[in-house]
Parts: structure tokens; C-alpha cells; sequence
């Protein structure tokens, strides 16, 4: 897919005209803004370049031959321009730029920053590509502010103003802000984005490709016929367990079902997460077909799914690692419903810039999964708050009414 749309919302511009950054509350996920708590610390930017490092950590991995758009909205207050979308295409698809802009210009941003990242493009073609960039601003198609280009995304690599306001115009316009026309990438590993990543034991992939790779079907310890006995088998079993729950109106089967998935997690967190270094073993764990059919039996449908979905917010570490070798076994409807769950996982943990990859593949291994369309449209959106309160009510749901009250 060329157009990627992924924002990171940390960033902020200040009265005092730079970029801020605030460490992610648990509720401020993707692709819109949210404000970070008051009473949070904040990192002042105060140039592109160091707006430029934190893109790999926005998007997840490091973008190359690409145009990035940084759509900057206006805070309630007034006063602060915080981050919203950030999209990505590829450089040669600058055809998409009038789509591009329909997308944005329903964000309503206050400013939009282009980026220009590509070192193989030659001097025409480059020339073209911001000729084009330019017209599409001047046509307000997208009404880009400032263009910078750079060849590479690493550290210390330079940049430079293709087009956009000189720096004096700025300050008169009192919207001043440092190494505007040529500047430094700053360094990527000590980026805010960046730092968000480590904390949960990641880093971001090398490349989109290597990013997309990360959900590719390929279990080298399952045969095409073991998984399709495999899915044969969790499918009937979880047909068994939902008849069980069911027809059970103490609410003992669904409660066992839930403590099955909860055991698999300890599972995983006891053997394939490292407890001192925090490494995850996902090859390992994709020798482990038995737990993986027991995932299997509860991605075989949307009732097991819905079941266990609080677990995966509770727990989302081990249950991200779990669904995603999950996904990387089975097909159809058990990986879409897998990735759907490594989704909210992933979102649960501040890195939804996963999350989009992985519901993309989850569409495209079952186009009309309603869960996938519709969590993908809210991470889009930046409804990423929504999304989880709305799924955990309909999961809370499901168990209030299979699971008789105590006190009734």
C-alpha cells in the first residue's frame, strides 16, 4: 500500500514557537492528537531536524525514497499547535497528493510540513518531485507551509529548505524557529519517539518493508496441511466451547475459557519473555503449535475473540508476542482476528504506529472483517481511546451476560 497514515501524539508547538513533546499518556494512541496530562514534562524542538529524528519512531520504521506530511493542529486553548496525521507516500506517488489532501484537509490542520527523504532520485526527478510539491501547495491542494529535503533518515545527515517562508518573514510573523533553511537530522536514538519505542523493548524497523514483514503468514514449524488440521480442529472446538457457554447460566465455562487464554500468557511471559533484559523469543514461540492452536480455537470466530479481548489490554506484552505468532500460523478469519487483538495490544501499549501494518494485513487476509475495517477507520481518525473503551463495553458486556452477577 504507498500512502501510510500515522501520527505520534507527543508533539506540540509552544507560545514560544517550538515543538513539544510530552511523554504518551496511556489514552493518546494514533493518528490524531490528544492533549498530554498538564502536569507532564515536556521536550522542547526547536528545529526540523529534530522533528525529522522522531519520524522513525512516529512511523515505526525508518522511511526512505518518501514524502512525509506533518499535519500540526490547533489546540483548544489557542495558544499550542500539537501533531496530528502523519502520512507517508512514496516518492514516486505524487499522483496520490490530491487524495492526500481530501484526507487532510479534514483534520483541518494549521499547518502541514513536508518532508522530501530520498537519495535516489536524480537531479531531474527530484526537481520534478518538488516542482509537483510546490504546485500542490501553491493550488492549496495540500496547503503544505514548509518543504525540507534529505537524502537519508539517520542521525547528523543534513537537510534543507526546499521552499516555504524565510526565516525573516517568520519572525516577523512571529512564528520564529531555529536552522529553518539547512540544519542536522538530530540524533534518532535519543528521539522522544524513539525513547517511547525502547520502553516497551522495540526499536523501528530498518525499512516499511521490514515493517510489514513482521505480519507475513510463514511458520516454518507448521505445514500447510498441519495448519489447515490445525484450524480444522480449533474450529470445532470452539464451536464446542461456545455451545458449553451457552447453555451454561452459571457462568463457569466462560470463566474457565477465560482462565485458559490468561494461563497461555503466563505462558509466554514465564518462557519467551526475558524477565531481567525483557527480550522476547518470537521464533521460539512459533515452535510452540500447541499453544498456538489453543490462540487458534479462541481467533476462530468473534465470540471466543470478544471474550478474551480485556485480557489483551490488561496484558498486552505477552498477549502482542502470542497473537502475532498466532497470526504468522494461521489464515483466513483466525489471522485477521488475531491481528485485530495484536492491534488493541499494541495500541494498549503507546505503539499504535504497529498497529497500522498489522490491520492492513488482517484486511488483506479477509477483506470484509468488520473488526479490522473498523479499527483501522478509528486509527485513521485518531479515535484510538474510543476504540478501547468501545471494545472493552462490548467485551464487558458479553461477560455480564454469561456470568450471572454475585449479588443479584
Amino acid at each position: 500500500m504507498p500512502v501510510d497514515n500515522f501520527s505520534y501524539p507527543q508533539f506540540s508547538r509552544s507560545p514560544q514557537e517550538a515543538w513539544e513533546t510530552s511523554p504518551q499518556s496511556p489514552d493518546i494512541l494514533c493518528s490524531m492528537t490528544a492533549k498530554a496530562h498538564r502536569n507532564e514534562p515536556t521536550t522542547v524542538l526547536q528545529t526540523p531536524g529534530q522533528l525529522l529524528a522522531n519520524i522513525p519512531g512516529i512511523l515505526g520504521f525508518y522511511p526512505s525514497e518518501s514524502i512525509v506530511l506533518a499535519c500540526m493542529m490547533q489546540e483548544d486553548d489557542a495558544t499550542t499547535l500539537t501533531l496530528g496525521p502523519v502520512i507517508r507516500l512514496d516518492v514516486g506517488d505524487t499522483r496520490l497528493l490530491p487524495d492526500v489532501g481530501q484526507a487532510v484537509d479534514s483534520f483541518n490542520p494549521t499547518r502541514i510540513f513536508a518532508f522530501l527523504i530520498s537519495k535516489e532520485l536524480p537531479p531531474n526527478a527530484l526537481d520534478d518531485t518538488l516542482e509537483q510539491l510546490l504546485a500542490t501547495a501553491e493550488q492549496g491542494i495540500v496547503n503544505i507551509t514548509g518543504c525540507w529535503y534529505t537524502k537519508e533518515m539517520i542521525s547528523s545527515e543534513p537537510y534543507m529548505l526546499c521552499f516555504g517562508p524565510e526565516p525573516e518573514a517568520l519572525a516577523a510573523d512571529d512564528h520564529g524557529i531555529s536552522e529553518w533553511e539547512f540544519g542536522r537530522i538530530a540524533p534518532i536514538s535519543s528521539a522522544a519517539a524513539t525513547k517511547r519505542m525502547l520502553q516497551e523493548g522495540q526499536l523501528p524497523e530498518l525499512n516499511r518493508h521490514e515493517a510489514y514483514a513482521l505480519f507475513e503468514q510463514n511458520n516454518p514449524h507448521v505445514s500447510a496441511s498441519k495448519r489447515k488440521k490445525l484450524e480444522k480442529d480449533a474450529r470445532t472446538l470452539a464451536e464446542d466451547i461456545q455451545h458449553q457457554i451457552n447453555a451454561d447460566d452459571s457462568g463457569y465455562y466462560y470463566l474457565t475459557s477465560l482462565d485458559v487464554f490468561t494461563r497461555a500468557l503466563e505462558f509466554v511471559k514465564a518462557n519467551y519473555i526475558d524477565s531481567s533484559s525483557g527480550a522476547e523469543n518470537f521464533d521460539g514461540l512459533l515452535g510452540e503449535v500447541d499453544i498456538l492452536q489453543t490462540v487458534a480455537t479462541y481467533m476462530a470466530g468473534s465470540f471466543l475473540r470478544d471474550a478474551v479481548l480485556h485480557l489483551c489490554v490488561d496484558f498486552p506484552r505477552e498477549a502482542a508476542l502470542l497473537l502475532r505468532a498466532a497470526a504468522c500460523t494461521f489464515t483466513g478469519e483466525f489471522r485477521s482476528n488475531a491481528l485485530c487483538l495484536y492491534a488493541l495490544s499494541v495500541i494498549a501499549m503507546g505503539l499504535s504506529m504497529k498497529a497500522s501494518p498489522a490491520l492492513e494485513a488482517a484486511i488483506e487476509a479477509t477483506p470484509r472483517h468488520n473488526l479490522s475495517n473498523l479499527l483501522r477507520e478509528g486509527l485513521f481518525n485518531g479515535e484510538t481511546t474510543k476504540l478501547i473503551d468501545a471494545c472493552l463495553r462490548g467485551n464487558q458486556q458479553l461477560r455480564d451476560f454469561h456470568v450471572p452477577d454475585p449479588k443479584a
